[in-house]
């Protein structure tokens, strides 16, 4: 299951040195949420799911003017300790070898930068001086 975590850019770079990180809920595709939204096809609900990240990643900056940041990761069922309406709540830290890739929100939260894995490290400097 693919969850995705609203996060600070500071944040990205000490999950990145410490490869784990206490993380708060992810937003994900639960049973409740794919229930409720029985309609949308699995790429319409992991957009929905990315969104809401994507606002609250932008409501957890300092600064409005620069961009939000969330990360994609990929977590199995028994590392899942809660099921929430669209997030799941991990049983311990997650780890940096879970992260798929991460999203570069937009100050004004309509548009997403895809960011593979490899494209991380690199770009973390300039997301930092931002």
């Amino acid at each position: 299951m693919r969850g995705y975590l609203p996060v600070k850019v500071e944040e990205i770079a000490t999950f990145l040195e410490s490869q784990a990180m206490e993380c708060g809920p992810l937003y994900a595709p639960t049973i409740k949420f794919l229930t409720a939204n029985s309609e949308m096809d699995e790429e319409e609900g992991e957009f929905i799911l990315s969104m809401l990240a994507a606002d609250e990643a932008l409501e957890m900056r300092t600064n409005p003017a620069k961009p939000g940041f969330i990360l994609a990761l990929e977590v199995s069922d028994p590392e899942i300790a809660e099921h929430g309406e669209n997030f799941v709540i991990l049983k311990d830290v997650a780890k940096w070898e879970s992260v798929q890739c991460a999203f570069l929100v937009s100050s004004d939260g309509e548009e997403l930068t895809w960011f593979a894995t490899q494209e991380i490290k690199p770009a973390l400097q300039e997301w930092l001086q931002d």
